[in-house]
């Protein structure tokens, strides 16, 4: 198997979709930066091979695939600047199974492999632990999405494949050897080969005999194995009285100079330990997730299945991500919230409410509510790293919604059976004004209509801007006496030209 074959087989995903980079510039970090597209076209050999040459842009794979299964996936280790040989060290020394790589800004993409697909959930979890073990917890995980909508438009997120121009030897995304050097594609696949799993076993933890943290939350576990890292101490010390209130709540305080003097070189001082101990007697504390040392070991679904987890104590926020955007008419927005993919319209974002309300009606949940300049930063944030998906360029303009909307209104005004009395809009028919070129009609026999058609696409608001859109206006007439609401609008140009009959004859010979 030649070297384009075999790179595209370990690095296949979803068959249906690839991404696109388009980079505008550097931030503060020296990081580059730019505006990801998902193209709806399938990766060609043509682009695998052009990745491979250098050629821009570069290639971006979507990990999942449409059964919501992949083959590979990675951390993104996106801190800069990065020691990745230390961080090649770490991955060794922990015996994991990941290759680690180069990225194109100068971070890292830690990769795990499978022979056979995996679910995209497994994988998610696989990494979720190995960054947590190596400090790493919080960075992205690729696949973004454990299941994607594929029918409705959405494809998930793209991963920059590495190796962009290897095959002229000038690529900057390379793999790392254990040594740190720079691997070739030929040396990668010894390394693929050396790494890969025929499914996810759960990552090695380094044993501490007769364990006391083994019910405690995995990120204490973590330290208290690796040792804390240097100006973590006292912040480390807090976590682990929080832990032993819970655990040994007769005997915290010895603990605690117990485990002072066991997982703390140097130990923290009589004095720093009194303060760590006072504060800790005042109130019973929450475990500080988002402080180091243990956000960046943080393994949240771990640890609310420990006895001493977090459980109920863990943050309650909705966890939103990978935000992606296809640019339908109108268009449609695809976020994952708390691990399950939802589609959404421009409203649920906008308003607060209504993303609360789309979270009830599709998720059975409620989001607590956050304040404005909060929920507006969120929604900045998800923004800022979205991903565009292209409309399918060989959608006609009738199957497009504003071109299906038009035509069923169309329909429904001029082709169905109408009223001869304008009381009989009453029985959900339209009337119309032939000596003002109008016609009126209920908004609820509209929707009616546009339900037997198996039209979806808008929501009451957007069926009322659309309908203004095309010049119809609300109004009310009195029918049998009471006031009724309704909308009027220009009736359709009706088609004079004749289509001319073929000509007939009385015999039609073979």
């Amino acid at each position: 198997m030649d070297f384009l074959s075999r790179f595209k087989e370990i690095f296949w995903g979803l068959d249906c979709a690839y991404g696109t980079y388009k980079i505008e510039g550097t931030n503060e970090k020296n990081k580059q930066i730019g505006k990801g597209f998902v193209v709806r076209k399938p990766p060609t050999d043509d682009l695998w091979k052009k990745h491979l040459d250098g050629d821009e842009p570069s290639l971006g794979i979507i990990p999942i695939r449409e059964d919501n299964s992949c083959t590979w996936g990675a951390i993104d280790v996106d801190q800069y600047p990065l020691d990745l040989q230390e961080l090649v060290e770490k991955v060794k020394k922990l015996e994991l199974p990941l290759v680690t790589f180069r990225s194109k800004s100068g971070g890292a993409h830690v990769y795990a492999f499978t022979k056979k697909p995996v679910p995209a959930i497994d994988m998610q979890k696989y990494l979720n632990a190995c960054a947590a073990l190596l400090g790493q917890s919080g960075r992205e995980i690729f696949p973004k999405q454990s299941e994607i909508l594929v029918k409705r438009g959405d494809t998930g997120n793209f991963l920059n494949l590495p190796f962009h121009g290897a095959s002229n030897g000038k690529t900057l995304r390379y793999a790392l050897n254990p040594d740190g050097t720079a691997a070739t594609l030929e040396e990668f696949f010894k390394l693929y080969e050396d790494n890969v799993q025929e499914t996810l076993k759960p990552p090695k933890k380094k044993k501490v005999e007769n364990d006391p943290l083994k019910d405690g939350p995995p990120c204490l576990q973590a330290l208290c194995a690796q040792g804390f890292p240097e100006g973590t101490r006292n912040n480390g010390l807090f976590s682990l009285g929080i832990f032993l209130k819970k655990a040994f709540p007769e005997k915290w305080e010895d603990k605690l100079l117990e485990f002072n003097m066991k997982f703390f070189q140097p130990p923290l001082g009589i004095q720093e330990l009194q303060v760590v101990s006072q504060q800790l007697q005042k109130k019973e504390y929450k475990y500080k997730c988002k402080d180091e040392p243990i956000k960046s070991f943080c393994n949240s679904s771990l640890c609310r299945a420990r006895k001493y987890g977090i459980g109920g104590d863990g943050p309650d926020s909705p966890q939103l991500a990978s935000l992606s955007k296809y640019n339908s008419e109108p268009p449609l927005w695809f976020l994952d919230v708390n691990g399950k993919r939802v589609e959404l319209e421009t409203d649920n974002l906008f308003n607060q409410l209504n993303f609360q309300r789309a979270c009830m009606e599709r998720l059975n949940v409620l989001p607590p509510t956050m304040k404005k300049p909060d929920w507006e930063s969120l929604i900045n944030e998800l923004l800022t790293e979205m991903v565009e998906l292209e409309q399918i360029t060989e959608a006609s303009e009738d199957t497009k919604i504003s071109g299906r909307f038009m035509d069923l209104v169309e329909e429904f005004t001029t082709h169905l059976q109408q009223g001869i009395e304008r009381e009989e809009i009453l029985l959900g028919r339209v009337w119309t004004d032939e000596e003002n070129g109008e016609v009126f009609f209920r908004i609820k026999d509209l929707e009616a209509h546009l339900k037997r058609s198996n039209f979806s696409g808008l929501s009451l608001p957007k069926i009322s801007q659309r309908l203004r859109d095309m010049g119809a206006v609300p109004t009310s007439l009195s029918l049998k006496g009471r006031t009724t609401r309704l909308w009027k609008m220009p009736v359709f140009e009706k088609q004079d030209t004749t289509f001319d009959s073929p000509t007939q004859y009385d015999d039609v010979p073979f």
